[in-house]
């Protein structure tokens, strides 16, 4: 919700049938998810690291979550490993998944260069 949003927020509620439903309205401030700018940023990462070591991008999408957004669980009675999609990534988690993807090219002898 913003200032320009919050008339058309109000209305909606305005609008709901308390006669016949309870409801439950949660607001809560919103997290900054990652930028359309960090989205692009990252698939230029990924491109360029893929034809550095001779995958596509899709597949190097995969590798790098596989490697640095895995995460283990337990279910019932047994631990599986989860990946965290990086849509889920705030602003601050998508720089330091970045971060990551560069240091790692570091280690295979890559520089990225032309992505700011």
């Amino acid at each position: 919700m913003n200032a320009h949003n919050r008339p058309n927020l109000i209305s909606k509620i305005d609008a709901l049938d308390c006669s016949a439903t309870l409801w439950h309205i949660e607001i809560k401030p919103r997290k900054s998810k990652r930028t359309n700018e960090q989205n692009s940023r990252l698939w230029k990462l990924y491109t360029e690291l893929g034809n550095h070591i001779g995958l596509e991008p899709d597949e190097v999408h995969q590798l790098m979550g596989y490697k640095f957004l895995r995460y283990q669980k337990e279910v019932n009675g047994k631990t599986e490993e989860f990946i965290t999609s990086t849509t889920k990534l705030n602003t601050k988690e998508m720089g330091e998944y970045q971060d990551a993807i560069e240091r790692l090219g570091a280690e295979l002898g890559f520089v990225f260069e032309g992505i700011a």
